[in-house]
């Protein structure tokens, strides 16, 4: 028998994923909503600086790997000033996707891509960047606005094994200038999010997060 396209949690496996993400996990995350929700602007560096350092550094998102800064200079340095120069760009971009609100539909999620994707473009541009931060991205808009989806390796590998790749069925939409790797992310994770919702599941993109943390590789 082939194996299903999409396996759709138990509401009693969400609420076990979700109390353990809690338990492991949940002070961090409050720690990191706390601060952007009490800081969410780019016009100071210093909370510029201790915002990329608190996400990039507590969900080891690889930020720094992506910046080769000059002799003497910290990565983090580099980065917190380049998004700092340009806070006014990050400031729209955040303001865009609080626009939308769960429950998401396809639309709504292709919006977010679209985000994301300006504001990888726009890390990309930091001075000895040599790797695009898709990853840092979606955590960093994640924390300004819970909607984003969390994306890395460890998710998207988990979330393959839920939901299988289907040319057929590809409902959000891939604005121009999206990254090719968090859209088709966002396609598998759309398709579970509103199959859970379709079953009546009281289910979040932060619930789901916890969920694909669980889902054993």
């Amino acid at each position: 028998m082939p194996e299903p396209k999409l396996r759709v949690p138990s509401a009693d496996q969400l609420q076990f994923a979700a109390d353990r993400f809690d338990r492991d996990w949940g002070a961090v995350d409050e720690a990191l909503y706390g601060v952007c929700a009490r800081s969410p602007g780019h016009g100071d560096l210093r909370t510029v600086t201790a915002k990329i350092a608190l996400v990039g550094r507590a969900y080891s998102a690889g930020l720094e790997r992506c910046v080769t800064p000059p002799p003497g200079v910290q990565a983090i340095t580099v980065i917190a000033d380049h998004v700092h120069s340009h806070g006014g760009e990050v400031d729209q971009l955040i303001a865009e996707l609080r626009k939308d609100r769960e429950p998401l539909d396809a639309d709504a999620m292709s919006r977010i891509v679209d985000c994301h994707g300006r504001f990888t473009a726009l890390l990309g541009a930091t001075p000895g960047c040599h790797r695009m931060p898709r990853s840092f991205a979606a955590k960093y808009l994640h924390f300004h606005h819970t909607a984003v989806p969390i994306y890395d390796s460890y998710a998207a590998t988990r979330l393959g094994k839920v939901v299988r790749w289907d040319s057929g069925d590809i409902p959000v939409s891939r604005p121009h200038g999206a990254d090719q790797e968090y859209w088709a992310f966002c396609v598998r994770l759309f398709r579970l999010y509103h199959a859970c919702r379709q079953r009546n599941l009281s289910v979040t993109i932060k619930g789901l997060d916890a969920y694909l943390w669980q889902v054993p590789l």
